[in-house]
């Protein structure tokens, strides 16, 4: 049976990757076209010194997928908590359009959900006939600091934050880790400010914003006025639980 190991271009994922991957795997990454340019460097040096392939995919194959998704959508909404057709879009339907091309249609599914994620597992855990889930780094009792133990001993790691991986500023974050990281990098609010401004010009009937109750743009302006006191990015987590990494 084919095996399918899915990479989200961090630590753990790339983790799992090397310790399980056999010749013959299909490694995935979906590009949404909004990762942290160190995250793209981090794959790249990961091909290089693990010698394994990965299969790149976009949206597509649009060089900007995000961006195409919502031009698509004819800006009328952007996503949100609720309506997360990012993660439908970009990753989910992208990687199924891919697989049925090449005519995968049984397969393993291997996700990097560590020992210290079990509800991530409970809630992803699935019985299609047809794809079977698996989480080896669950099942062998790896956890966050053993990750972190193994790439501080590595040649090359990704030189971010993790809350900086997946969607640069993704709404999944939640406002008070958005705001931390507009302290340090306000130039990444400019593309999410300029989407919701492009929805409420286009947009009838609401889901204009990311978040129903605040913009990016007001988020910016409150990291740049210093109205939030910010922490070390290393010690923040997203505030919702995601699939993007699966």
């Amino acid at each position: 049976m084919q095996r399918v190991i899915n990479f989200s271009g961090g630590k753990t994922s790339a983790y799992m990757t090397i310790h399980e991957y056999r010749e013959g795997d299909l490694v995935i990454f979906c590009d949404t076209g909004r990762e942290h340019e160190k995250t793209y460097k981090f794959i790249n040096d990961f091909e290089a010194y693990e010698n394994i392939p990965i299969t790149r995919l976009k949206y597509y194959n649009e060089e900007k997928p995000f961006d195409a998704l919502l031009a698509r959508k004819k800006y009328k909404i952007v996503p949100n908590r609720v309506k997360r057709i990012c993660t439908d879009e970009l990753k989910i339907k992208t990687n199924k359009r891919y697989l049925k091309s090449i005519g995968v249609l049984t397969f393993e599914n291997f996700i990097g959900f560590r020992a210290d994620e079990p509800l991530r597992v409970s809630r992803r855990k699935q019985n299609f006939k047809k794809v079977f889930d698996k989480f080896p780094l669950y099942d062998q009792g790896i956890t966050k600091p053993m990750i972190n133990d193994f790439w501080s001993k590595k040649p090359y790691n990704l030189e971010i934050p993790s809350i900086l991986g997946n969607c640069d500023l993704c709404f999944m974050k939640g406002k008070n880790a958005i705001i931390n990281i507009l302290s340090s990098y306000p130039e990444l609010a400019d593309k999410w400010i300029a989407d919701e401004e492009e929805a409420q010009k286009n947009g009838k009937y609401g889901g204009h914003t990311y978040f129903p109750d605040v913009t990016y743009k007001t988020l910016k302006a409150i990291a740049q006025n210093n109205l939030f006191k910010s922490v070390d990015l290393s010690e923040i987590a997203p505030a919702f639980d995601c699939a993007c990494t699966s």
